[in-house]
Formats: C-alpha cells, structure tokens, sequence
C-alpha cells in the first residue's frame, strides 16, 4: 500500500494526464485510485489511527457538505472544490489507515519531495523551452499542469513543501542524497523566482530564515544567506525585479497595486458573505457569485468564513489546534525517550511534526494574499504528523510496559 500511496502523489502532484491530453482520455488517475482502493479493501488491517485531528477533519468535512448543499449558487454535483476536498479526504483516510510504522512513513515523506521535485524540474524544462504565462506585465513560470500550475499556486506549493525537507536531512548518507538535496533546494529557489508570485517570493524568503534559525549550524548559514540573497537578485531577469519592487514600491507597476488592493477588498467581501449567511456561508468558491462578483476571494481570512461560515471557521480552528497539540504530545513523547537514552529513535517523527507546523504557517501566511483554505496540504500534513505522533506513542508505551513488568 505505501507505493500505491507514493504513486497516488506523484499522479496528483505531476499530473501527467493534463500534460499529455492522450492520457487524460484514459482517465488514468481515475482508474489507478480504483486499484488503489481495491489494494486497500484486500489489505488484512484497515484500523484508522485514533488522533484528535480526525474530529477536526470530519467536521470540516460536515461543513464543506453542509454549506455546499445549503448554498443557492451551487450544488454538490457542480462544485469542484468539494469534490475535490472530498478526494483529499480519500487519500487522508488511506494515509491514517495504511502508514504504521517509522520506516512507511520516511518512504512516504521521502517519495513526496521526490515527485514534488520531479514535477519542479519538469515545469522548469518547459519554462526554458518557451511554456509560460504573460501577468502582470512580465513573464512569468507556471507549473505543467493546468489544475495547480498557474504562477501563484505553483509558487506557493514550492514553498508549502519546503519544510519537508527537515526530516529529510536526517536521512542523508550518500554523496548523492547531499546532491539531490542541495539541487531541491537550488531548483526551489530559482522556480520561486521565476513564478513573479510575490506572495511565493515573500514566503520563501520567511521559510528559509526559519530553516536557518532552526539548524544546529545557524551561525554558519547566516553569513551564507547574507551573501547569497544579493547574488539571487541580481540572477534575476529586470522584468522581474521591477515585479519584485512592487512589494515595496507599488508605483513601479499599477496593474500589480490593483492586485493587491484586492486581496484586502476580498477579506471584507468575506466578511460580508458571513454577515449575510452566519451559520454556513455561501458555499465553497461562491464568493463572487454571491456579491455579483466575477472573481473569488484571494485571501484566506474572508474565504472561510464567507464560504463556510461559523461552522466552517470553528472546524477550521480546530483543525489548527490539533496541529499544535499533536506537536506538544510529540514534544512530550520526544522528552520521554530521551530521558531513556533513546533521544536518536524520535528525531525524525519529531522532525516531520516540526515540518508540519512549518506548512502550517507557510498556508497561514499565504492566506493574506491568496483563498487557499481547501488546499490540499491542510489534509496531507495533518496525516503526516498523526502518523509521527502514534508512532512515537507506540515506542512510549512498549517502554512503559517494559518498565511496569519489570518492577514484578
């Protein structure tokens, strides 16, 4: 099952049937997920992993459901970010069921920044052979898909999964698990540049002065960051510094002023919705439909209450509190063994908690210029780091016992 699941990413993640249209006539992704499926019904244990996020997840579920079929601008059978949560929500369930044990979840972890980076790689070749999107008065990349591939969503996807390299770090031995490393990290920062999304560009910049923070080599990497930020501007093309310069100077290019002054009309829009519908909203991406608006709302903190409503923003908080909780029971568990002497056998689990906050507060600070409420990040890290948790739990417990029966 961990391969079906590696395999399920890298399907969902490249796409490979958006990039070559022969494919998508197969309905390929559709037909390996029933594989998937059927391998999950033949498997002998299918007990899901009791964590407090699952509470979080159904009742974010519930409220997806509720406002959808309660919303006058839609319908179950019409809203693609339902159906598609809906799917995220399959995937999180074979996750929670499917990953038990350490060794699954480094290959599952491992076997997402491999597809992650395969799909930068490829986006990056078809940006060198001509492929890219015109914005905002520049050239911009866009990933090869077109479901996730537009210059923002691909930029902050790049960021979202950079986290993911902290448990990741623990695991290299070779010379070419540094390389491949190295390279992510390379390929991460020039896709960002390319994308012109000053939201990405700003987040990254975020992302790694916490990485850095966070490293035993902090000292080292400061000086290296230092030098390194001037030499990645000057890489940059002019088109794309003068979209850059708009973060601070917004007279430099008027088009990309008015696309920010959106993003905060889109956090009181959202707050109109709620006040019009309070209890479950208007339905997911029915923003402008129900303003008689011909756009969504670009910012996290009015789509989820607009959309959902209180229902929505209490399973939406929740969820954030099991992610901060799950990580101080990992802390717990983590202070546990190492007062046993077994500091080394919860470093990972931990690390993949650690990088699941670091998502966490990348999607947050997205949320200021982008509706990334129903992304699907929010369902993988979760189960990540649910799966980290039981696993330490597990190791606690077998300790414990040890130690009761021992005392007879």
């Amino acid at each position: 099952m961990i391969w079906c699941i590696i395999g399920y990413m890298w399907l969902f993640l490249h796409r490979p049937f958006e990039v070559w249209y022969w494919l998508g006539m197969l309905h390929i992704e559709r037909v390996y997920m029933l594989v998937v499926l059927v391998a999950w019904f033949s498997a002998s244990s299918k007990q899901l992993l009791e964590n407090k996020v699952n509470l979080a997840v159904g009742l974010f579920a519930f409220s997806m459901l509720f406002s959808t079929m309660m919303s006058p601008y839609t319908n179950i059978f019409d809203n693609i970010s339902f159906q598609s949560w809906m799917k995220y929500l399959v995937f999180y369930g074979l996750v929670m069921t499917s990953v038990k044990s350490e060794r699954d979840l480094r290959l599952v972890v491992t076997g997402l920044v491999v597809c992650f980076f395969i799909y930068m790689l490829h986006s990056y070749r078809e940006f060198m052979g001509g492929r890219y999107d015109y914005a905002m008065g520049t050239v911009r990349m866009v990933g090869v898909d077109s479901t996730m591939g537009s210059p923002n969503s691909f930029g902050a996807s790049i960021v979202i999964f950079l986290p993911m390299l902290l448990p990741l770090a623990l695991l290299l031995k070779k010379k070419w698990h540094v390389l491949f490393f190295v390279s992510y990290i390379l390929l991460s920062l020039r896709c960002v540049q390319l994308t012109g999304s000053r939201s990405s560009f700003v987040t990254l910049g975020l992302c790694l002065v916490g990485l850095v923070l966070l490293s035993k080599h902090r000292f080292k990497l400061i000086p290296l960051m230092a030098l390194g930020a001037p030499l990645l501007w000057v890489a940059l093309p002019e088109n794309l510094k003068n979209r850059y310069r708009t973060i601070w100077d917004p007279t430099v290019n008027e088009s990309a002023n008015v696309s920010a002054e959106g993003r905060l009309e889109g956090f009181w829009d959202g707050l109109q919705n709620w006040q019009n519908s309070p209890l479950w909203g208007v339905g997911p991406d029915c923003h402008g439909l129900a303003l008689d608006k011909n756009f969504l709302s670009h910012f996290l903190y009015g789509q989820i209450p607009g959309e959902l409503g209180t229902l929505g923003v209490v399973a939406f908080l929740m969820l954030l509190f099991c992610y901060v909780a799950n990580h101080f029971e990992i802390l717990s568990c983590r202070s546990f063994l190492k007062q046993r002497g077994m500091g080394k056998e919860c470093e990972y689990c931990y690390a993949v908690s650690l990088a699941t906050l670091g998502s966490v507060i990348l999607m947050l600070f997205l949320g200021f210029s982008g509706h990334n409420g129903y992304r699907f990040t929010w369902l993988w890290v979760a189960a990540f780091q649910a799966v980290a948790l039981s696993i330490l739990k597990s190791k606690v417990v077998a300790i414990q016992q040890k130690e009761m029966y021992g005392k007879f």
